[in-house]
């Protein structure tokens, strides 16, 4: 062999080493949707053992306190979140989950939320959510309510505490009716 012969293969290969790491760039594109959403995501604020007051034209609205909140751009993460209200009656009312996401007015439980009144009435359901503005839990899997003598269960749970309604299924227990005053 001869050198032309050793320096034409070693051209020859680097340059087909060469062709082919061009062509595995061009032909082998990743794909970057699977990356898109890395770092955009991204809490703006963080708070561990807040308390945060919700003031309107009413005098105080809402008292929430819990063992962190996180602040992203369009929605808020509370854990271990305890809540209070007073109710168009004037009746305190309590929440309490171990997580919550807020986006806008209405508050998403995934994991179980425990509603208590003042005048006896809790509620406890599997998941839902809560709609702070109207008032209305819409609940999903199973759930508890109590309140004087009634003691119900069921699932999927429809509460408007406006209007005291109260729709669910498979519903099972007892309910105490109120007593007509006008009797």
């Amino acid at each position: 062999m001869n050198f032309k012969n050793i320096s034409f293969s070693i051209y020859a290969f680097f340059i087909g080493l060469l062709l082919l790491s061009v062509g595995s760039i061009l032909f082998f594109e990743q794909d970057e949707s699977a990356y898109k959403d890395i770092g955009t995501n991204i809490p703006s604020i963080e708070i561990g053992d807040f308390e945060f007051f919700l003031l309107t034209t009413d005098p105080l609205s809402l008292v929430a306190n819990g063992s962190r909140i996180l602040r992203y751009n369009t929605y808020d993460e509370g854990y271990e979140v305890f809540a209070y209200q007073l109710d168009s009656q004037g009746r305190k009312e309590e929440y309490y989950a171990p997580y919550l996401k807020a986006i806008k007015d209405k508050y998403y439980a995934p994991q179980s939320i425990r509603f208590v009144r003042e005048d006896g009435l809790v509620l406890w359901s599997e998941k839902g959510v809560y709609d702070y503005q109207k008032r209305i839990f819409d609940g999903e899997g199973q759930f508890f309510l109590t309140q004087d003598e009634t003691d119900l269960q069921g699932l999927n749970i429809y509460f408007d505490q406006n209007k005291e309604y109260l729709q669910g299924e498979s519903l099972d227990g007892f309910i105490q009716l109120a007593e007509n005053p006008k009797q």
